[in-house]
C-alpha cells in the first residue's frame, strides 16, 4: 500500500476556485472533511451553476434512457465502445461556464422531444381514460350540456348496476326518472328530473348505490355517443404521434450518446469536485485545505499549488491517523485482484495487503478447477474483449476474466484436454508432440495431471495435489496472524496461542500424510514395520523420514502444542473473567474445535480437484453424446457439442468463480485479516468518456 502524507494548502478564500482547479489537476488529493460554517461565495455560486447544469442533463440521460456505461450484452453482441475525448481544461471557472454554453445545444433538442412525448402520453391516458367511462354510455344520444342543478328543476344522468334499479326506484319515489338500456346489460343509465328541492335526496339515494353523475370533460361534445367517436380517433392519432416520437428519440439518441454522455461527465467532475471542497476550513479571509497524499507525489504536490503556501508534512495527529484511507500501490498485473480485496474490505493503514497473495493463488485455483485449453482461450478471449472495448469496472474485471482464462488454458496443456478432447489426438498437434516433432521436448507436460480416464489413480492424485495447495494456503494465512499480532504487540496470544496453532496444524498434516504413506494402515503407523516413505515430507527432510518416525514425532508435536493452547487459554480466561471462558472450555476448544477445524478446513480444499473431475465427466458425457448422434457429419450432433461446450462454460465458470472467491474470502482471509479501512478518494472521479487535457503555464 503507497504511504500517505499530510498535503495543507493556505490561500486567500477567493482564490479557492483556483486551487480547486490545481487540486483536480494533481488528482491525488483526499480531502480531508472538516466542520466550517464560513461561506465562500465563489465556490457557492459556480457550485450552482454545475449542480443546475448538470441536474439539466441528468434529467436528459435519464429520460432518453441511455446507460452510463456500455453494457456486457452490447459489447458482445454490438461491438459497441465509446472511446474518450480530448477535453481542454485550464480553471474550473472556464469549465463551468463553457458547460453552461454547449449544453443547450446538445440536449435542446432531445429535451423537446422528451416533453411532447409526456404530453403525448398524457393526452393519450386521458383520452383512453374517457373511451372507457363512455363505454357503456355511448349508444346515448342525449346532449349533456344543459344537466344539472337550474332554477327550478334538478336535472342529472347517472350511470347504475342493472341489479340496483328495483331498489333505487322505490328510495326515488315520486321523483321522475327514465332509464336507459346501455351497451352492457350488467350496466343501466337513469336520467333523473326533479325539483331543486330534491336534489340533495337524489344524490344521497343514488351515491349510496356507488353511483354520481355522469360528466363529460368541458371542451368536448356532452354527447356521449359523438364524445366516444371524439375519444377513439384522438386515441388513434396520438398513437401514431407517438410511434414518431419514439422513433425521432431513438434516433437523436444514437446520435448524440458519445457527446451526451462525455458532457454529462464532465458536469458531474465540476460538481462533484466543487461540492468535496465547498467550505474548506480557516478564516474569514484564508481558507486552508488538507488533504492526504502520496508520498512518492510530494513535489508534484508542491509544484502544482506553488503559488500559494503549501506544506507537506509526516501525520503524527493520532486523530488523523485514525482517518488515513488506504492507496493501493501494486504493478499492474497484481492490481488487477484488487477487485477480490475489495470484496471482503480495504485493508486498514498498517495491515497487509492481501492483494500480492490473491494474485499468486487465484489463478491457481480458477486454472485447476476449470483446467481445459479451449474453454480457456475462449474465457480467456471474452476477458480480453471485456478489458479492451469495456469501461470502469468492467474492464478491471474483464482483465480478471482473462487472466483466469489465461490460467485455465495453461492448466488445460497440464491436464491434456481441449472441449474435453485429449490434446496429443488432436489434429496437428498429435504430430507436433510425437517423437520427432517441434514440441516432442514438452511433450511430458501435456497430460501430467490427467483425469482423462477418470481411473482410481488419477482421481488419488489431483486431490493430493488439491490438498497440498490447501495447506499451503492455510499455512500462509496463519503465518500472517503470527505477523500481525507481533507487529501489534499481542506477544503473548502469538506465543500461547498462533504459532502453537501453526504447529497443531503442521502435526495433524503430517499424520494424515503418515496415514497415506502406511496404506491407511492408521491404528499401526508408530509401528516400525511401516518404513515407507511419507509423501512430500520426506522429500523434504530426506530417506530417514519413514512413516513409523514421523509419525511419533507428529504425535510429540501435536501434544506439546495443545498443552500450550490449553495453558494459553486458562490463563487468557483468568485474566478476562468477563470474556465468560472456564478451562473446560479452553480443552473442549483445543481437543475438539481446534482439530476438528484443522481437518474441516484442508479437507474443504478438496474441491479443486472435485471440480476438475466434475469438469472433465461433464465434457465426457458431451463428447460421448456427440459420438453417438454421428459426429461432425450430424446437425444435431453439432447442436449437441456446441450448446454443450457453451453450457458447461458458463456454469462451471460461475461455480469456479465462485469457489475461488469462497477459498480466499472464508479459508484464507477469517485467519488474519480485518479490513474495513476507508478508501482513498481521488478529488476527481475516475474519468470513462474523457481525457483532461490541462493548458500549460
Amino acid at each position: 500500500m503507497a504511504d500517505l502524507k499530510l498535503g495543507s494548502l493556505i490561500l486567500p478564500r477567493s482564490d479557492s476556485p483556483r486551487a480547486i482547479s490545481r487540486l483536480t489537476e494533481f488528482e491525488w488529493f483526499h480531502k480531508i472533511d472538516t466542520e466550517n460554517d464560513i461561506v465562500t461565495p465563489e465556490i457557492d455560486d459556480l457550485l450552482l451553476d454545475a449542480q443546475q447544469t448538470y441536474q439539466s442533463i441528468d434529467d436528459v440521460v435519464k429520460g432518453l434512457g441511455i446507460p452510463p456505461m456500455v453494457g456486457i450484452l452490447e459489447i458482445m453482441f454490438k461491438g459497441t465502445t465509446i472511446k474518450k475525448k480530448d477535453y481542454e481544461i485550464d480553471e474550473i471557472e472556464e469549465m463551468v461556464g463553457d458547460l453552461k454554453k454547449r449544453t443547450p445545444g446538445i440536449i435542446d433538442g432531445p429535451s423537446k422531444l422528451l416533453e411532447e412525448q409526456v404530453s403525448v402520453k398524457r393526452s393519450l391516458e386521458e383520452y383512453r381514460s374517457l373511451k372507457e367511462t363512455l363505454e357503456i354510455a355511448k349508444k346515448l344520444s342525449i346532449d349533456l350540456s344543459g344537466f344539472g342543478l337550474m332554477k327550478y328543476f334538478y336535472t342529472n344522468l347517472f350511470v347504475i348496476n342493472s341489479a340496483d334499479f328495483e331498489e333505487i326506484s322505490r328510495a326515488l319515489e315520486g321523483i321522475t326518472f327514465y332509464k336507459y338500456e346501455l351497451a352492457s346489460k350488467e350496466k343501466a343509465a337513469i336520467l333523473v328530473i326533479s325539483s331543486t328541492s330534491d336534489s340533495d335526496k337524489t344524490l344521497k339515494v343514488l351515491r349510496g348505490f356507488n353511483a354520481n353523475p355522469f360528466v363529460i370533460p368541458e371542451g368536448i361534445s356532452q354527447i356521449p355517443s359523438e364524445a366516444y367517436a371524439l375519444a377513439e380517433s384522438k386515441i388513434k392519432e396520438l398513437t401514431e404521434k407517438q410511434k414518431v416520437n419514439t422513433k425521432q428519440i431513438a434516433k437523436i439518441t444514437k446520435k448524440i450518446r458519445r457527446d451526451i454522455l462525455a458532457i454529462h461527465e464532465e458536469a458531474q467532475v465540476a460538481k462533484d469536485v466543487l461540492e468535496t471542497i465547498r467550505k474548506p476550513s480557516g478564516t474569514k479571509h484564508f481558507a486552508i485545505i488538507q488533504g492526504f497524499i502520496p508520498s512518492k507525489m510530494e513535489e508534484k504536490f508542491k509544484d502544482s499549488t506553488k503559488q500559494w503556501m503549501s506544506v507537506v508534512e509526516d501525520i503524527t495527529d493520532p486523530k488523523l491517523k485514525e482517518e488515513i484511507p488506504t492507496l493501493f500501490d501494486n504493478k499492474k498485473f497484481v492490481k488487477t485482484f484488487e477487485v477480490i480485496t475489495e470484496s471482503q474490505g480495504i485493508p486498514k493503514h498498517g495491515e497487509a495487503d492481501p492483494t500480492p497473495m490473491i494474485a499468486l493463488m487465484w489463478p491457481i485455483f480458477y486454472g485447476l478447477m476449470f483446467a481445459d485449453m479451449g474453454h480457456g482461450l475462449l474465457l480467456m478471449g471474452m476477458g480480453l474483449l471485456f478489458k479492451v472495448k469495456g469501461q470502469g469496472t468492467l474492464s478491471r474485471w474483464g482483465m480478471l476474466i482473462a487472466i483466469s482464462g489465461a490460467s485455465a488454458a495453461i492448466a488445460g496443456v497440464g491436464a491434456g484436454e481441449a472441449f474435453g478432447f485429449h490434446l496429443d489426438h488432436m489434429g496437428p498437434l498429435e504430430g507436433l508432440l510425437e517423437k520427432g516433432g517441434a514440441l516432442h521436448s514438452v511433450s511430458w507436460i501435456v497430460g501430467i495431471l490427467s483425469v482423462a480416464e477418470l481411473t482410481f489413480d488419477q482421481v488419488i492424485n489431483i486431490l493430493k495435489v488439491s490438498l497440498f495447495i490447501g495447506i499451503v494456503h492455510l499455512v500462509w494465512a496463519m503465518v500472517l496472524r503470527v505477523k500481525r499480532l507481533a507487529a501489534e504487540g499481542h506477544k503473548f496470544v502469538m506465543f500461547m496461542e498462533a504459532i502453537p496453532n501453526i504447529t497443531l496444524y503442521g502435526g495433524i498434516v503430517v499424520i494424515m500424510m503418515c496415514a497415506i504413506g502406511a496404506n491407511y494402515d492408521v491404528m499401526n503407523m508408530y509401528s516400525k514395520v511401516h518404513t515407507e516413505a511419507v509423501p512430500w515430507v520426506t522429500i523434504f527432510l530426506g530417506e530417514w523420514a519413514e512413516v513409523w518416525i514421523i509419525t511419533r514425532i507428529a504425535v510429540v508435536i501435536i501434544i506439546t502444542s495443545m498443552v500450550l493452547m490449553i495453558v494459553g487459554g486458562v490463563m487468557h480466561a483468568k485474566r478476562h473473567p468477563e470474556d465468560g471462558g472456564s478451562a473446560a472450555n479452553v480443552v473442549m476448544e483445543v481437543f475438539l474445535g481446534k482439530t476438528v477445524e484443522s481437518l474441516a478446513h484442508t479437507i474443504s480444499y478438496a474441491r479443486l480437484g472435485i471440480m476438475l473431475l466434475v469438469h472433465a465427466a461433464l465434457l465426457m458425457t458431451v463428447n460421448n453424446a456427440f459420438q453417438s448422434l454421428g459426429g461432425a457429419s450430424s446437425g444435431a450432433a453439432m447442436a449437441m457439442i456446441i450448446g454443450g461446450n457453451l453450457g458447461i462454460m458458463m456454469i462451471e465458470g460461475l461455480i469456479v468463480y465462485i469457489q475461488s472467491l469462497r477459498l480466499h474470502l472464508y479459508e484464507f482471509f477469517t485467519k488474519w485479516y480485518d479490513g474495513g479501512a476507508q478508501p482513498f478518494r481521488q478529488i476527481r472521479p475516475e474519468l470513462i468518456y474523457n481525457q483532461f487535457v490541462w493548458k500549460k503555464k
